[in-house]
């Protein structure tokens, strides 16, 4: 049975809308795919990592959106980045970037490996090894002639611009005692000293960007920190 003329034009409507939509669809993914490589692009030339720059725009249609200028949420990731004599894993988070390069603020994250943070602690760390457990620093080695395991419990505070290491307990030989109590132990007064609260500077923030927490991971150390609504950090150049 033939449909009836109108039948036919409710077909023929349908169709031309079903290829619409396949157009604007495919004309997303295009221009959201171009942005994705402008901004990765950026990223590298600005983070200079020795690792791989993944750039996601999250936001519903975030490819149009940047023919009326806006991009919406972005998130970057990027490997291997250089800063402050360390390599970091990064991630940042972005809401609401428009293509002249404001955005309505964000958040990030930068994970240093125990490996490096092992070897930073100097004193507060001498013969022990970083790791994490439940969100705390632990440090394990031995102390004394006899090699005895040791392990140190510490907590992690945070400024806007440092971090700091508060060792809380020492365990060996499955006994626990408090840190502060190791002044009144024999032979432990200078481990006491070696286990006192270690600040760590974190400078060179562009303007906006301040450290909000400190969290023991099971990978590494993970600095979090907030970005003020604003111009792109460190940059007046376009963002996408």
């Amino acid at each position: 049975m033939r449909p009836n003329p109108r039948q036919k034009t409710r077909l023929i409507s349908a169709a031309t809308a079903a290829t619409l939509a396949l157009l604007t669809c495919a004309t997303d993914l295009w221009v959201e795919h171009r942005t994705e490589k402008r901004v990765v692009a950026q990223a590298e030339r600005r983070l200079k990592p020795d690792g791989p720059v993944h750039a996601d725009l999250t936001t519903p249609l975030a490819g149009l959106r940047t023919l009326g200028g806006e991009v919406g949420d972005v998130e970057v990731r990027a490997k291997g980045v250089h800063a402050q004599h360390a390599v970091l894993d990064v991630s940042i988070r972005l809401k609401d970037v428009t293509t002249n390069g404001d955005s309505a603020g964000g958040t990030a994250t930068a994970t240093v490996g125990y490996d490096q943070v092992t070897r930073r602690l100097g004193a507060l760390g001498n013969g022990l090894t970083a790791g994490g457990r439940d969100g705390h620093l632990i440090l394990t080695g031995s102390v004394g002639r006899l090699g005895l395991p040791l392990t140190v419990r510490a907590t992690l505070g945070t400024t806007a611009h440092a971090f700091t290491i508060t060792p809380t307990t020492v365990s060996v030989l499955d006994r626990s005692v408090a840190v502060d109590d190791l002044a009144d132990l024999p032979a432990t007064s200078g481990l006491r000293d070696e286990l006192r609260p270690r600040t760590v500077a974190v400078t060179g923030l562009p303007h906006g960007i301040a450290l909000t927490s400190a969290h023991a991971a099971d990978d590494g150390l993970v600095l979090g920190f907030s970005i003020a609504a604003g111009p792109t950090p460190s940059t007046g150049r376009k963002a996408a």
